[in-house]
């Protein structure tokens, strides 16, 4: 599980990439369900959950319309089709063995309109580039960006594309949680700006589902 901080984070800025509201949504790596609990407030949204952790499910079944606790994968085949306008993953996909597989086994489940709302770790983040490209270090640790369990790595381009060969067309992406770093905006301006994006820790995006098949 991720440090006590991160695990309690309400992830308010992505309620910002929602821009109507969504009938019924499936949140994937959902923790205890704080997020979809704010999504089905707002906009008395039915609100479904998928999470590994049963400690974070259990906490999420109070918040939430229906929540699952084991292999995201597996509970795929156990949800209804056609079903969620709103396929919700903060910080999940890059956890999973194979985004390509979850998604050709997600869309089965999705409405023509649905939309993705999706968060992923920069791996240009600039802290990180310096210790790897500077110090010629690569060190995983219990949480953040090189956290031990994630299995693939995106910068804002890779996302782009990833998105496409995913099967949904991007409308808007968005860097999020911004360096305060003093030293990184000096070095950003006298590059002109070619480091932009290593300002963000995250990018975070919503997409319209394009493809089904």
């Amino acid at each position: 599980m991720e440090n006590r901080e991160y695990y309690e984070d309400p992830r308010n800025e992505m309620e910002y990439f929602l821009t109507s509201a969504p009938k019924r949504s499936i949140e994937f790596g959902c923790s205890n369900g704080i997020f979809s609990e704010r999504v089905k407030k707002k906009y008395k949204t039915e609100t479904w959950g998928i999470d590994i952790d049963k400690e974070s499910t259990d906490i999420a079944k109070t918040k939430m319309d229906k929540v699952f606790c084991g292999d995201a994968l597996e509970i795929i085949e156990e949800l209804p089709e056609n079903y969620f306008d709103c396929l919700i993953c903060n910080d999940f996909i890059e956890h999973v063995p194979s985004d390509r597989d979850f998604f050709k086994k997600i869309k089965k489940c999705l409405t023509d309109d649905a939309v993705l709302i999706c968060s992923l770790p920069n791996i240009r983040h600039w802290k990180h580039f310096v210790r790897y490209f500077f110090l010629k270090d690569w060190k995983y640790k219990s949480h953040g960006i090189l956290d031990y369990t994630h299995l693939r790595f995106y910068t804002k381009k890779s996302m782009k594309r990833a998105i496409k060969e995913w099967g949904f067309e991007t409308e808007l992406i968005k860097g999020i949680r911004p360096t305060k770093s003093p030293f990184f905006y000096l070095f950003c301006l006298i590059t002109l700006n070619f480091i932009g994006d290593m300002r963000y820790l995250q990018y975070a995006f919503r997409a319209k589902l394009k493809e089904k098949i």
